[in-house]
């Protein structure tokens, strides 16, 4: 568990972070995917700002090529969107 969000299976991994399958459990199980901020680069600012910017500027968009953002913020200290 990740906050109200149960990680199933790890996507992929980059410089960015970690991107999860996982499903919403306030949202009826609905399936999302996750990104998630490595521990390692949460206590940097420069990879903070980056991380946020990303997720704001995503959030944005509106075009039926890129999957939404849902939500992004922090969970128990960790960075992360919510696709």
């Amino acid at each position: 568990m990740f906050g109200r969000y149960r990680l199933v299976e790890l996507l992929g991994r980059g410089g960015m972070g970690e991107v999860w399958r996982a499903y919403d459990t306030a949202a009826n199980n609905r399936t999302v995917a996750i990104k998630l901020l490595p521990p390692h680069l949460a206590g940097d600012d420069t990879f903070l700002q980056r991380f946020r910017r990303e997720a704001e500027a995503a959030a944005q968009l509106s075009n039926k090529h890129v999957i939404p953002i849902h939500n992004y913020g922090e969970i128990d200290g960790v960075c992360c969107t919510n696709r």
